[in-house]
């Protein structure tokens, strides 16, 4: 692009200029952040949601059948099925022995017992010799080179084998430490390869060693990342209990075709004890892997008795020792990408993200950041299957934290102009309505709608006079009237009315237009009374500082029914307001006040809609100017429960007297409206009408209706 203004071409370029420098600046952030050891640690969790996606789109990565471990499973069926049923677990020990003779018949290339029997019954002063069929299977499998037991270290104490088993098993170079070391986030998610002995040495760990055994080489560092594999049943699980049984039934094609050339290892997989959060717990389904373990020998499976009722996110230890010992055997361990890769990756992810959020408007730069994310979750899941842990959570958390501050620093900064704009509309449109525009151009065009509404019309009482006492501070006056105006609009809004506009000291608010409103009717009442209550407020605090007489009053008339709403005006200048009787009768009604001395006059619609919820006081059959059809009109006392009882005497009273009225007997009506005069101004104009009802009587059809002379 060529620029033939030379400033305008200067302004572009620093403007450009400055946003690169922007982008480059948060990129860099970005990337030093990314490498410090919190964010890794972060980046390592991202394993966890990582796996189901890899599985996902790549499937597991070997089939349970070529996992080269396999778990001897002492679970909650072997407790219930003879021989062990009944029997203390201190004396399964022949049992062991039984099973393990009969695996290792098999040709495993290892077997190894994460479970740990610290105590025996085989002593002197209980039962000498009773371990011996468990010893000597220990001695033969350790004499071949294939047996590891485990020890782990708890608070600072060794819990180990008992004596007798670790000298079975040819001593300590067959035990092995167990521990498991987990994040900051109690999730098994590395391995250790092996751990410093007393003497400044170093041993294998228990999954170590077993891989080792089974041929692989012995990993490099103090640790590594486990690789799980996903899909349910990925090791294959053998109840002790069926395998018992399968021995004793002489099935040893059963035990060749499970275990030979496999890792084998002995544990309890129960509910209670020995389980693990790791990075597989959102893979991980307990009742899909008990359906998907391998065929039963002799002791069919008893999923109705036994299956889980638990739906939760730990796994037996031992399925992670095998995840981490098929890692070894494989050659699948995870590893972190290089301390600069991770710099450069994320920086330039953010840098790239940065500019495109610094040049294109927020809904567009929203579908470029979301495509941007699945990009790098896609990237990452394809890392994962290629046995690098991507830093995903940073590349994703810098994504979401660079549009949030991009299109923050351009609504402060950049947009500051467009907002002053719509602030001043605000000052000639009601909010709502700038907003309903903003989202809507279109609505700014000549036409309306027929809406059901509610219309309040509040005017100050005696304002000729108040404008007259004015009459030589206009400034005063004009400030009065706008803290007025201020004070009833503030009300209005507060109960989600709309001020549609000021007429002099008149104020015209609407409820249910231009947008929706829920219970409008009674959202009006109440606005109307909390006027009233605002205004005795500002009489006192307020009104002194103008008027000698220190009171403002004011007249509220409210009705309900439907209006034509929208724009309405000229092609050069619109206005949105309503239009229709209804609008009409409620400023009637504003008006209509004066006639009966009272301040807050509704519609019978209205009235219907909150009667529950307020005292009213049915004041007449009107007929306003301009109408030949008499409706009825109510007066609002207050809220429920909040009227003085003497005003509900009162009220009974005129009540009373309005039936006689209506009935025609204008004597005794007069006689109570007469007394209840003094009190209560409607009751003097009803006195009053009466007695000319006397001198005058109303027509044959008359059913107590008033035709109202003036507006």
């Amino acid at each position: 692009m060529s620029f033939r203004f030379p400033r305008l071409r200067a302004l572009v370029e620093r403007r450009y200029r400055g946003r690169l420098i922007a982008a480059a600046l948060l990129g860099l952030l970005a990337g030093s952040l990314a490498i410090l050891p919190s964010a890794r640690e972060l980046d390592l969790r991202g394993i966890d949601y990582l796996l189901p996606l890899r599985h996902a789109i790549f499937g597991p990565l070997f089939p349970p059948a070529k996992s080269d471990v396999v778990v001897v499973a002492i679970d909650e069926q072997t407790y219930r099925t003879d021989p062990f049923s009944n029997t203390p677990k201190v004396a399964w020990t022949p049992y062991y022995g039984y099973i393990i003779d009969a695996v290792n018949a098999a040709g495993p290339k290892a077997i190894g017992l994460d479970t740990i029997l610290p105590t025996s019954l085989d002593r002197p002063e209980l039962l000498l010799g009773y371990d011996r069929p468990f010893l000597l299977a220990l001695r033969n499998t350790a004499d071949q080179g294939r047996l590891v037991m485990g020890e782990t270290k708890l608070s600072g104490q060794v819990l180990a084998p008992y004596p007798g088993q670790i000298i079975a098993a040819n001593g300590q170079d067959n035990v092995r430490m167990l521990n498991m070391p987990m994040e900051r986030d109690d999730v098994v998610r590395r391995y250790l390869s092996g751990y410093k002995t007393e003497d400044a040495g170093h041993v294998l760990s228990f999954g170590a060693e077993l891989a080792r055994r089974a041929g692989a080489k012995p990993p490099k560092g103090d640790e590594f990342i486990i690789n799980f594999n996903t899909g349910a049943g990925d090791i294959p699980v053998y109840s002790m209990a069926d395998l018992y049984a399968c021995a004793a039934a002489g099935k040893t094609d059963y035990f060749d075709k499970a275990f030979a050339g496999k890792v084998v290892l002995l544990a309890e997989t129960l509910d209670i004890e020995d389980r693990f959060r790791a990075a597989k717990r959102l893979d991980w389904n307990e009742g899909a892997s008990a359906r998907a373990a391998p065929a039963r020998c002799a002791v069919a499976a008893d999923p109705k008795s036994f299956a889980t009722t638990l739906s939760r996110r730990s796994m037996p230890g031992v399925l992670i020792q095998a995840a981490a010992i098929n890692t070894l055997t494989k050659d699948i361990a995870l590893r972190e990408p290089p301390v600069a890769v991770t710099f450069l990756v994320v920086a330039l992810s953010t840098v790239l993200l940065t500019a495109a959020f610094l040049l294109l408007p927020p809904v567009t730069g929203a579908v470029v950041g979301i495509g941007a994310m699945a990009g790098e979750l896609v990237g990452s899941v394809v890392a994962l299957h290629d046995l690098v842990v991507a830093p995903a959570p940073s590349l994703l958390g810098w994504a979401l934290g660079a549009y949030t501050l991009i299109y923050a620093y351009r609504f402060v900064i950049e947009d500051r102009e467009k907002r002053w704009v719509q602030h001043a509309f605000r000052h000639y449109l009601a909010p709502a309505l700038v907003d309903q525009l903003m989202d809507n151009p279109d609505a700014l065009k000549l036409g309306g709608e027929r809406r059901w509404v509610t219309v309040m019309f509040t005017d100050i009482a005696g304002f000729t006079t108040i404008s007259e006492s004015l009459k030589e501070t206009p400034e005063k006056l004009v400030e009065l009237m706008n803290r007025y105006l201020t004070l009833m609009s503030d009300v209005i809004a507060r109960h989600d009315g709309y001020v549609d506009k000021f007429i002099g000291d008149a104020v015209m608010a609407v409820w249910g237009a231009p947008l929706e409103v829920e219970d409008a009717e009674r959202k009006a009442v109440e606005a109307a009374l909390d006027c009233q209550l605002a205004l005795e407020a500002f009489n006192r605090d307020v009104v002194g500082d103008y008027l000698s007489s220190g009171k403002v009053g004011t007249r509220i008339g409210v009705a309900t029914g439907y209006a034509i709403a929208g724009n309405m005006g000229s092609a050069q200048r619109l206005n949105y307001t309503l239009t229709g009787d209804m609008v009409n009768l409620a400023a009637r009604l504003e008006g209509a006040n004066k006639e009966y001395g009272t301040a807050f006059m509704i519609s019978e619609l209205t009235a219907q809609a909150v009667s529950g919820d307020f005292v009213l006081r049915r004041l007449d059959r009107l007929i306003v100017k301009g109408k030949t059809e008499p409706i009825v009109v109510f007066e609002v006392l207050g809220r429920t429960g909040a009227v003085a009882g003497e005003v509900l005497d009162r009220l009974a009273a005129f009540e009373r007297a309005l039936s006689l009225h209506d009935a025609r007997d204008f004597v005794q009506a007069r006689s109570l409206f007469l007394e209840l005069s003094p009190l209560d101004p409607p009751s003097k104009v009803y006195a009053e009408r009466c007695a000319g009802y006397l001198a005058d009587p109303p027509p044959a059809g008359w059913r107590g209706e008033f035709a109202l002379k003036t507006k």
